[in-house]
């Protein structure tokens, strides 16, 4: 009936609903013939020609049938809603009057009950109103919304592409199919850092998936074609389970990649319960008295770092950083909190002993190397203290490393047990710095610094009475008191020395330095033995003091003053006579403040010299001094450099007068030239041919006058003229010249003159410049506003 009548019904809307029923009116929406307007009672009626609206061309439009309200009792009931008409419907029950054409209009363009779960007719719904049959073929236009509240109708295939799935890309997952290509393909679709996921399966892959742009696999169980573990894809990272736990990885690296896994917590709150502990990670292993084996080793934290690389790189299995930022304090809040870059603690609250609860181990750092470290690059544990950047001020910590506990009950064994070989030094503090004098090793008072397994040798301080005592096992040996005195207790009489020197020294016991008119003590019939064998000695015995050779008294001085001497004495003067022309009649050594010293010899004639006979100053005796033939002469080996004949007449051999001299001074409190007596000139540089006469250094001064109190000099602000530490004036090296007084010129001051223009023309001067404008006949003077004239009027 629809393809014979090509009638449309259109509804439309309004203040009263109708239908327009014609053969060249375009089809709407399908009618529903459950919808409350139907349920009205309609009648049928002709457009007339007046409403006809006209077409192109100015034809009157084809004559439409209305729809219009009728009278009661002829409502229309379908026979079987909602499936239109089919060859069961009665005419004489669907409309009481109505015709083909009107059973057309009504007919068309509504479903068929034929068309339900046909090719390209309608889905069927079920007795709820739900599809009973499955929906496939595109759905990329098709529309979703959750159930949750606030959301909004999405695309179907938005929502799909929200994360990516290889599967969606051909992925086989066989075992059996190359997936290289799938895997790949997925690749190039993702943007750089999606999420690509991988289903369970198998995967069979001959190369991994290459490109620049990192991507993040998710791999839910999937493994590789012969069952093991799919553990890398190329140079991505993938997230999945291993051995049942969350696995992260990466097989391959490129330069500067990110890591694989980060973390980051960033703390914006303020206030919270007090003691509360905020963690970036939290990981908890509890090992109860069942359900481990005791063989089982359980680290509940692990980091392997494996490295055969080379360069400067460094490697680290594991670092942590505590950084407190330069402008933490910038808020002047005070003291922060504390920083920790770590923390490790291993309890054991059994209350028993060790052989009984197990033991404990807090950190264990363990270093395996073969072969020699000349080098020092090998260290088993190092703590670097250091400031935080070169600029700011220099780092002090309060220290290095401190070992205690927090109890009063608690003991160490051994605080640190250095039991290992070593071939340096057991200890090593020669490279540190000590600062105001601190000791490189704080023992504390009256405790005990061992030498011996069986501590008897040991040092101690005796605080009481502020000696440092040395002992063995219960016997002080050797102390010294807190004035520097030294006492030793010698208990072996048949072979104990009390002090023996060895080596070689300059000197093998100095006491030249000591305040004491004492400066040794000896016993009485104890000797002072001059040299190994101990036969030539001093001694006093028997109320004489005697010195002897052998068993022969050489001299001897009783407590009377009397002395005695076995040989010739020489009391009031002593000749030398040499017989051995290649040997010093003198010969000083060693180091003192005069080498020959003759200030107290009451005579005019202090060292007397034969004619030709020479003072060498030099031990290769090169440069001399003698008096020869008439002439003071120095020479340098053996040529005269200096001549003074018995007229006072100098001759010098060197061009020191005629090329320039130069002096230089090593004593601050001498001067370099001191001129003394009467002259017509002091210094004459008139005769000297050059510009610059005479050259002082910057900050150096010429003075006028003998108490150097008024001086003329030049330092990095000008020449200057001052009298003591007050400037009277000043010159600075652009000319502007500062008087501490007044200017008073006999003929009166005079300013520069310039021109109307020139002045104008001089811009950015110090406040207060004046210069003479001569066009205006008048002083112009330099304000903040800018140049100001003068106002001048005649003298009366």
């Amino acid at each position: 009936m629809k393809t014979l009548l090509k009638i449309r019904v259109v509804l439309a809307v309004c203040s009263g609903l109708s239908v327009m029923a014609g053969a060249a009116v375009a089809a709407f929406a399908q009618p529903n013939h459950l919808l409350s307007q139907y349920q009205t009672i309609w009648q049928l009626v002709p457009q007339s020609p007046a409403q006809a609206p006209a077409q192109s061309g100015g034809q009157v439009a084809t004559q439409r049938l209305f729809l219009t309200q009728a009278g009661a009792g002829l409502a229309y009931v379908p026979t079987r809603p909602p499936g239109g008409l089919d060859a069961q419907t009665g005419v004489p029950a669907l409309w009481q009057n109505a015709t083909i054409g009107q059973i057309g209009a009504m007919a068309d363009d509504s479903v068929q009950q034929s068309e339900k779960g046909m090719p390209n007719g309608v889905a069927t719904l079920d007795a709820g109103g739900m599809m009973s049959a499955p929906v496939s073929g595109d759905l990329s236009t098709a529309t979703a919304k959750i159930g949750a509240s606030g959301a909004v109708v999405r695309p179907l295939a938005e929502r799909f592409a929200d994360q990516l799935n290889a599967k969606d890309f051909g992925l086989a997952l066989d075992g059996k199919t190359d997936d290289t290509a799938a895997l790949q393909a997925a690749k190039n679709a993702a943007a750089a850092g999606a999420i690509i996921q991988v289903p369970s399966g198998k995967l069979a892959l001959t190369a991994p998936p290459t490109g620049s742009a990192p991507n993040l696999w998710q791999i839910n169980g999937t493994v590789r074609a012969d069952g093991s573990p799919l553990t890398s894809l190329g140079t991505d990272v993938i997230e999945s389970t291993l051995e049942g736990g969350k696995y992260f990885a990466r097989g391959q690296t490129a330069a500067d990649m990110a890591p694989v896994l980060r973390k980051d917590l960033d703390v914006t709150h303020s206030g919270g319960t007090a003691g509360f502990v905020m963690n970036l990670e939290k990981g908890n292993c509890t090992i109860p008295s069942v359900g481990a084996a005791l063989s089982d080793y359980i680290w509940c934290h692990a980091t392997v770092l494996n490295s055969s690389a080379f360069g400067a790189g460094q490697h680290v299995a594991q670092a942590s950083l505590a950084q407190r930022p330069a402008n933490a304090l910038a808020d002047g809040m005070g003291s922060r909190s504390e920083i920790w870059a770590g923390y490790d603690e291993t309890r054991d609250d059994t209350g028993q002993p060790s052989n009984i609860a197990g033991s404990l181990v807090g950190r264990e750092v363990d270093l395996y190397a073969n072969g020699d470290d000349p080098n020092n690059w090998r260290i088993g544990l190092q703590l670097q203290i250091a400031g935080a950047n070169a600029s700011g001020s220099p780092a002090r910590v309060g220290k290095g490393i401190a070992l205690g506990n927090n109890d009063s009950t608690s003991t160490y064994g051994t605080m640190i047990d250095a039991a290992g070989r070593f071939d340096t030094a057991g200890i090593d503090l020669s490279a540190s710095t000590p600062v105001n004098n601190a000791p490189v090793l704080n023992i504390g008072a009256n405790r005990n610094l061992a030498f011996g397994a069986d501590h008897k040798p040991y040092l101690q301080f005796d605080s009481a009475a502020y000696t440092l005592r040395y002992w063995y096992d219960t016997t002080p040996l050797f102390s010294i008191g807190m004035k520097g005195d030294v006492t030793t207790a010698i208990s072996n009489a048949g072979n104990g020395i009390a002090w023996t020197l060895g080596g070689q020294a300059l000197i093998g016991l100095n006491l030249t330095s000591l305040n004491a008119p004492e400066a040794l003590r000896l016993g009485a019939g104890q000797a002072l033995s001059w040299e190994p064998t101990a036969t030539v000695q001093t001694r006093f015995a028997n109320g004489m003091l005697s010195d002897q050779v052998a068993a022969g008294v050489v001299r001897t001085l009783d407590t009377q003053g009397n002395e005695s001497l076995p040989g010739s004495l020489h009391n009031s003067q002593t000749v030398v006579s040499l017989t051995q022309p290649t040997a010093a009649a003198f010969v000083a050594q060693g180091t003192a403040a005069i080498g020959l010293d003759t200030t107290g010899l009451a005579a005019a004639e202090a060292l007397r010299l034969a004619d030709g006979q020479h003072v060498s100053w030099e031990h290769t005796a090169t440069v001399q001094t003698r008096f020869a033939s008439g002439l003071l002469q120095d020479t340098w080996g053996g040529s005269p450099l200096r001549t003074l004949d018995q007229s006072g007449n100098e001759t010098l051999s060197g061009s020191s007068l005629n090329s320039g001299m130069t002096t230089t001074l090593h004593n601050a409190s001498a001067s370099a030239i001191t001129l003394g007596g009467t002259a017509a000139i002091g210094v004459n540089f008139s005769g000297l041919d050059t510009a610059q006469a005479l050259r002082l250094g910057s900050g150096q001064a010429v003075a006028w006058e003998p108490t150097g109190v008024i001086t003329t000099g030049y330092t990095p602000s000008g020449l200057r003229d001052a009298n003591g530490s007050t400037p009277l004036r000043m010159l600075d090296t652009a000319g502007n010249e500062t008087l501490s007084g007044a200017l008073t010129p006999a003929g009166g001051v005079r300013l520069p003159t310039v021109s109307r223009a020139a002045l104008k023309a001089m811009l950015n001067l110090p406040i207060g410049t004046t210069l003479y404008d001569a066009d205006d006949d008048a002083p112009a003077v330099y304000t903040s506003a800018g140049w100001k004239l003068v106002t001048l009027s005649a003298l009366p």
